[in-house]
Parts: structure tokens; sequence; C-alpha cells
């Protein structure tokens, strides 16, 4: 519609143009030449009007091949647009479908790199982990086995203490048994003393009143002696009958002499 509607105002255009151009292109005539021009121009205008129709469907025909290349050529930009719109849509999607394969690429490596990252910070981690129950069991075997040896330090010091207090009150005892045996042996003593000196005391004291009496007894029987002596007695008694003791002896011990 466009391209008829442009072509029908080109030809339009042209036709008014043209009585002008007649008249510039063909100088003003005498009167006198009127009528022989009528006629003439009666007869020119068929033919005339034959070469303009003529003209005219050649312009037409030429407008008509222009328009038509011209239309071939919008429709051949217009298909060149839409194939380039399908071009670039397809360009599009393809590159669509491509960065979706690609980011499914993409997030499968960085699925899979997490994956592993996950599977190597675990696996650390429970090398981490053992690592550090490990310590902590030979941490709490240290600590057992020093604590072990602590009580068995001090279990041995415990021991030797009471073995050395044992040995101590042994010792003690057996110091306190030989000071109990040396004062129970000095008490003995000194009772065996005490009683030997009164023993001895008693002897000493029997010895000398033994003396006593055998002096007293020497000393009275040397009196009786004088006396006897001295004083005739009524009976005849002869120093043989006095040596042979023929009178009973008077014990002076168990009957102390009286004057």
């Amino acid at each position: 519609m466009i391209s008829i509607s442009l072509a029908a105002g080109v030809t339009a255009i042209w036709l008014v143009s043209l009585p002008v151009d007649q008249a510039l292109h063909h100088p003003p005539t005498d009167p006198t030449g009127v009528i022989s021009a009528e006629t003439a121009q009666e007869w020119f205008e068929p033919e005339h009007n034959a070469e303009i129709d003529s003209s005219i469907a050649a312009v037409v025909a030429r407008i008509a091949t222009v328009l038509s290349r011209r239309a071939q050529e919008r429709f051949e930009q217009e298909r060149n647009v839409e194939i380039d719109a399908s071009i670039a849509a397809v360009a599009e999607r393809r590159a669509e479908a491509f960065e979706q394969e690609r980011n499914a690429e993409i997030d499968a490596s960085i699925a899979a790199v997490a994956a592993r990252r996950a599977r190597e910070f675990e696996q650390a981690r429970n090398a981490e982990i053992d690592a550090s129950i490990a310590a902590v069991a030979a941490r709490r075997a240290r600590e057992f086995e020093q604590a072990r040896n602590a009580e068995i330090d001090a279990s041995i010091a415990a021991v030797a203490a009471r073995r050395a207090q044992e040995r101590f009150e042994q010792a003690r005892n057996a110091e306190i048994d030989a000071s109990i045996a040396a004062v129970a042996a000095r008490r003995a003593q000194v009772r065996f003393e005490r009683e030997r000196n009164a023993e001895i005391d008693v002897s000493i004291a029997t010895v000398a009143a033994r003396r006593a009496q055998e002096a007293f007894e020497q000393e009275r029987n040397a009196e009786i002696d004088a006396a006897i002596t001295a004083i005739t007695l009524p009976w005849a008694l002869t120093f043989t009958d006095i040596q042979v003791g023929s009178f009973t002896r008077v014990d002076v011990l168990e009957q102390p002499w009286q004057p």
C-alpha cells in the first residue's frame, strides 16, 4: 500500500509539471498561427498522450521496479534483521545453553572441589582429632604414670618412714629395755648391796657383839678366875677342874650376865 501510493504521487507530480515544461520548451506563437497551432495541437495531443502514457507507464514501471527493488531490499533487510535476530536469539539461546552448561560444569566443579575440600578438611580434621585424642591419651598416660609414680614414691616413702619409725621404736624400745634392765639391775644391785650391807652390818654387829661378848667373857672369866683364886670356896675347885669344865658354862649370849 505504501509503495503504490508513493508511485501514484510521483506520477501525479510529473503530470502536473509536464505542461509547464512544455510551455518553457515551446516559445509563444503569434495570433495568426493560433488555428494552425490548435489543429496541430489536436493532432499532436493523442500522440503526445500516448507518449505521456508510455512515459508514465515506463516511469511507473521504473518506479515499480525501484519500489520492488526497494521493497525487496527492505524485505531482505527485514529478513536479514529477522535472520540476524533469529541468529542472535539462537546465539543467545545457545550462549544461554552454553552458559547454563558452563554454569552447570562450574557448579559441578565447584561442588566437586567443595566436596574434595570437605573430604580433605574432614580428613585433616579427623587427623587433628586423632592427633588430639592421641595427645590427650599420651598426656593422661603421663599424668597417670606421674600420679602412679607419685603414689609409689609416697608409698615407698611411707614404708621407709614406717620402717624407720619401727627401727627407731625398736631401737628406742631396746634402749628403754636396756635402760629398764640397767635400772632394774642397778636397783637389784642397790637392793643387793643394801641387803649385803645390811647382812654385813648384821654380821659386823654380830661379830662385834660376839667379840664384845668374848671380850666381856674373857674379862669376866679373868675376874672370875681372879675371884676364885682369891676366895676359898667351900668346895675345892682345882685349876684342873676349871680347865676341864666340870662346872656348868653359862651362855652369855643367851643369858646376859648380871652383876
